[in-house]
């Protein structure tokens, strides 16, 4: 089903929280970083190791002025603990996370599998920090997987199922953590940089939290929706 543009919440999160942005390898990690800047969050990029993430160019894409980045050496439940208590003590709470995941291009299907299972213990060790921010106002999960813009359903772009798990984990987080904004979000890799960033800051700005999962391709904003199936 198609949708209009979103409409825009204003809202910053606070300077003693943090947006954690994940790496996916592209300029889309740039554009977005600075667009969040611009809006006076705090932003901290995790980065997977490049033998998991690739780029384009064989070394880390420069990140905005302002915008730090954190490197992990490999993928381990004890070195993300570590990571994130580093983030926390030195530039302040986690109060929103941002996962980019990379196209199949540029990173092979077991490695997506050990992203995604990355992802699902972000989810857990993000818990209680992004609950304890709703508190006090709007904290943020989103998941941002380059399918086809159509959720899989398309049939002119090819592309990897795994990081299809995001969505079942997304609308789980949505039921669990009842003050958090939780939503995933499919962008088609047909999309450049500038427009997948600006597209993904509109979600996040979204007041609607009814909405569970978005696609973005040529066509417009679309969702899914179910449908009574006619015996006739």
């Amino acid at each position: 089903m198609h949708l209009p543009a979103p409409d825009f919440w204003q809202f910053t999160l606070p300077r003693s929280r943090t947006c954690l942005l994940t790496d996916d390898g592209s300029l889309t990690t740039n554009r977005l970083a600075r667009l969040l800047s611009e809006r006076g969050w705090q932003v901290v990029v995790l980065s997977f190791p490049q033998s998991i993430v690739s780029d384009t160019v064989g070394d880390r894409l420069p990140l905005p002025q302002g915008v730090n980045r954190i490197e992990l050496t490999d993928l381990s439940e004890q070195q993300l603990q570590q990571k994130l208590v580093a983030i926390s003590e030195t530039y302040g709470a986690i109060g929103a996370f941002i996962h980019l995941h990379p196209e199949h291009q540029v990173c092979d299907a077991k490695s997506e599998k050990s992203i995604l299972k990355y992802v699902f213990l972000l989810a857990k060790h993000l818990k209680r920090s992004l609950n304890q921010a709703a508190l006090t106002g709007r904290s943020c999960f989103l998941c941002v997987a380059r399918l086809d813009g159509e959720f899989g359903l398309g049939t002119t772009i090819d592309f990897s199922a795994i990081s299809g798990g995001l969505f079942g984990l997304t609308k789980t987080l949505n039921l669990e953590w009842e003050k958090v904004f939780c939503r995933a979000i499919d962008l088609s890799p047909e999309l450049n940089p500038e427009t997948s960033a600006h597209s993904i800051i509109a979600e996040l700005y979204d007041p609607n939290s009814l909405i569970w999962e978005v696609g973005y391709n040529s066509q417009g904003r679309v969702t899914l929706v179910s449908e009574t199936a006619s015996l006739a």
